[in-house]
């Protein structure tokens, strides 16, 4: 397993004293056709806890969140699913970004998907007025592509600040909100602490794909995640990290250890 060298930063949290706990995330980074898929998870450290939801908080919190890139372009968005939703069982090898809350692993095949239940937070939506029936109108932006009656998604390559997901009308603790065994990723480059980078057990939370990663092209990832334990317990943290490309990480790691040595 590659150890994170990505920035580490552990915000305030707020938990209970159950046997649920969220550790951090952690990002696996793919070189792909026209840039890099990037695959962040949630870390936990007990098989079988859950998933509820990925949450920005708000503007007058401290842990108030932010997903962003200066890799030209943002976040890519296939030109059949221009907005952040999952479409189905979506398949991690798609050339597209979206947000997830879970999904599934299919070991034959080494492919993530995401869960096609994953809702937004009322940060998403936008008001336009619809050139067609004439009357002002509010969509959420997570799965709203942009049309001809009026609406532009001003989201395409941006996640909102303070933005959130969830699962909607699948209750808690469902099959596809639960742990996955992350030893299987072999590109995991960045995570958001100690334990996060050493963990094994986890949930995938969503798929950003960017153009440029490295020479100063970055993302910077910082949001809260809820996770309930078998025995019914919520933990909530916030954490927040960056995350460089594979190559960029790599190099770090080598000046370190060459700084190292000219010390001793």
């Amino acid at each position: 397993m590659k150890i994170a060298l990505g920035t580490l930063v552990a915000c305030a949290a707020v938990s209970s004293a159950a046997s649920a706990d969220f550790v951090g995330w952690t990002a696996n980074v793919r070189s792909v056709s026209g840039g890099y898929l990037v695959n962040v998870f949630a870390v936990v450290d007990t098989a079988g806890d859950a998933l509820l939801n990925v949450y920005g908080s708000n503007a007058q919190s401290p842990d108030a969140g932010y997903v962003t890139t200066n890799s030209a372009g943002g976040f890519l968005q296939s030109a059949a699913q221009p907005f952040f939703a999952p479409v189905g069982s979506q398949n991690w090898n798609t050339l597209d970004s979206f947000l997830t809350i879970g999904g599934s692993y299919n070991a034959s095949t080494g492919n993530w998907t995401g869960n096609g239940s994953t809702v937004a937070d009322p940060s998403w939506n936008v008001s336009y007025f619809d050139t067609d029936t004439e009357e002002a109108t509010t969509v959420s932006a997570f799965n709203t592509a942009s049309n001809e009656s009026g609406f532009t998604n001003n989201f395409i390559n941006a996640i909102p600040a303070f933005a959130g997901w969830f699962v909607g009308g699948a209750g808690t603790g469902v099959a596809a909100q639960s742990t996955r065994d992350l030893s299987v990723l072999t590109d995991r480059v960045a995570s958001s602490s100690a334990a996060a980078a050493a963990g094994n057990l986890g949930i995938m939370v969503g798929q950003l794909y960017v153009a440029e990663l490295g020479n100063g092209k970055t993302i910077e990832w910082k949001l809260g995640a809820t996770v309930k334990g078998l025995d019914g317990g919520i933990d909530q943290r916030t954490f927040a990290f960056t995350i460089p490309a594979p190559g960029a990480v790599a190099l770090l790691g080598l000046a370190g250890l060459t700084g190292a040595r000219r010390r001793r």
